[in-house]
């Protein structure tokens, strides 16, 4: 297995490993009780933004609802950020990824970042070219890219039945992992859902160890918010947004045009020569 990155939480208070896993738990209840109307409502889009924008994805049985605290820090960081609501999220992940692709179309969504927590990230995975062309990288949260063991015990809903590690979607996912250049891994120290290990570590250079404990602390988490954040900030700066120039009526203008109408008016402009002292003839 390849190396991997270590991130260290810096800005959120310090945890002790009891303090983790009782607000773990915390999470993980919050979870749970924010399913049923995260049916039927999801937080509103955040349009507003000067980066590039972001697109958070749930997992099983996960509401649009529980990313309310990574939603606000992403705001707050200068990207629009819209959350999506795919369903019941225990469905057939192939028409999720159908759904997500749509969502990208209508909210006319391109060049964005993508994070996926869980069962997100294989919905991202299988995305056609449609969607994939829209999304300039995507970031997964404790997604079991090699399916995972206890849907042997509970093969109750479709989505189940395909991440069963011997499925042919599971088989089909590492084929697609292998060949996206464009995925970056975020896995904790222990995940209690993913409790084997190489379940949700690809074997990437780049993959990134959350130094905490948690699967709902990846995401909702103070120190799994900051990773976010941190990791999309790195991102960002390797290509910033160009600066979008605009007219008195909010219309973009493109560089070229502007570059254009700045040089015809300085040469429409006159030039004031400074006056010329005469010399008094003696």
């Amino acid at each position: 297995m390849a190396d991997h990155l270590t991130f260290l939480p810096e800005k959120s208070p310090p945890r002790s490993l009891f303090v983790q896993i009782l607000f773990e738990i915390l999470y993980a209840i919050r979870f749970l009780l924010l399913y049923i109307p995260g049916l039927f409502m999801r937080p509103g889009d955040i349009a507003e933004g000067d980066k590039r924008p972001v697109v958070l994805v749930s997992g099983f049985l996960g509401s649009p609802l529980t990313w309310l605290g990574a939603r606000a820090a992403l705001a707050k960081q200068g990207h629009p950020v819209y959350v999506v609501r795919l369903g019941f999220q225990i469905g057939n992940l192939r028409k999720y990824s159908e759904k997500l692709q749509v969502f990208l179309e209508e909210n006319n969504l391109t060049d964005c970042y993508m994070v996926c927590h869980s069962m997100g990230g294989l919905v991202a995975a299988h995305m056609g070219y449609r969607g994939r062309d829209r999304t300039r990288k995507i970031f997964t949260l404790g997604t079991p890219f090699r399916g995972h063991p206890l849907t042997f015990l509970f093969p109750f809903t479709f989505a189940t039945l395909q991440m069963n590690p011997l499925s042919p979607f599971i088989r089909e996912t590492a084929a697609k992992y292998r060949t996206l250049s464009s995925v970056q891994a975020v896995f904790a120290r222990f995940d209690e859902v993913n409790f084997l290990r190489f379940l949700n570590i690809p074997g990437r250079f780049d993959d990134v160890k959350l130094a905490q404990v948690g699967h709902c602390n990846l995401f909702m988490g103070p120190a799994g918010i900051e990773c976010i954040t941190e990791l999309i900030a790195a991102e960002e700066a390797k290509d910033p947004k160009p600066v979008v120039r605009r007219d008195e009526k909010g219309n973009p203008i493109i560089e070229v045009q502007a570059k254009k109408a700045a040089a015809v008016k300085t040469k429409g402009a006159r030039r004031v020569r400074p006056p010329v002292k005469k010399k008094k003839r003696r």
